[in-house]
């Protein structure tokens, strides 16, 4: 028997739809038209890009509402399991001459007590300087900008990446389709994507903007929000310059 909240959860979606569909008398073209744009997106290998630019920062909100430690954000439709470990001095893996400003990530990962968590796990990812992921678009070669880490002994955590920039997600499919009939844009502001584990501790998805960078205030997946911003400094060192920035983190038990 399915279980009662998902019970409840579709009925109510069926009920909301049939109200939806005789509200605004959408015809039967209609309805084949949006059902046709749903199975488009699956075929485009899409997935759940559509319902990610649409819904998934207000599921995250729900989420959000009551929760212990740091403020949850999207996943995104361009995660990947099982990436590989990194070893220190931590790097993102890279290509040769890998474009893009060097970007320094530093932070820790505490406890809602202020412990610091050692050995908690950073999975980390990232578009590159054109705004390309890897395993997603075929001129990056596999994992690179995608790795795991894990903080020391005091729950610091450093890793050298590149500073990735705004981008348009794909607009050439179903879901660009849907965009552009709206009259709205493409474009993500740049960000940095991480999961957080540590034994005890909930898993936290996060996603961080930086402040001062384009549309943050239009962001077409609507994430960005106050707590998920950090700044990017520059430096000046022999080696060259680079940036940095910091976030610290904080989880919540189980």
């Amino acid at each position: 028997m399915i279980e009662t909240r998902a019970r409840v959860l579709l009925e109510d979606l069926e009920r909301l739809l049939q109200d939806f569909i005789h509200k605004h008398c959408v015809t039967h073209d209609e309805y084949r038209a949006a059902t046709d744009i749903l199975i488009a997106t699956i075929r485009a290998g899409e997935e759940s890009l559509l319902f990610d630019v649409f819904l998934e920062a207000a599921a995250t909100d729900v989420d959000n509402i009551g929760k212990a430690g740091s403020l949850a954000a999207i996943e995104g439709p361009f995660y990947l399991p099982d990436t590989p470990v990194l070893q220190p001095p931590y790097v993102l893996p890279q290509r040769p001459g890998e474009e893009g400003d060097v970007l320094i990530f530093h932070g820790t990962v505490t406890g809602a007590d202020g412990k610091p968590l050692a050995g908690a796990e950073l999975d980390m990812w990232q578009a590159d300087a054109k705004g390309h992921y890897s395993n997603i678009h075929p001129d990056v070669p596999p994992f690179n900008l995608r790795g795991r880490f894990h903080t020391g002994d005091d729950g610091a955590f450093e890793i050298r990446t590149i500073l990735p920039p705004p981008y348009e997600i794909p607009k050439d499919g179903p879901t660009g389709i849907v965009l552009d009939a709206l009259g709205r844009h493409f474009f993500r502001p740049a960000h940095l994507h991480l999961k957080l584990r540590h034994p005890g501790y909930q898993e936290l998805t996060s996603q961080l903007y930086f402040s001062g960078g384009e549309w943050l205030d239009s962001d077409v997946a609507n994430a960005v929000r106050g707590e998920l911003m950090i700044t990017a400094t520059p430096h000046d060192d022999p080696a060259g310059r680079y940036l940095s920035a910091r976030y610290d983190f904080t989880l919540a038990h189980l």
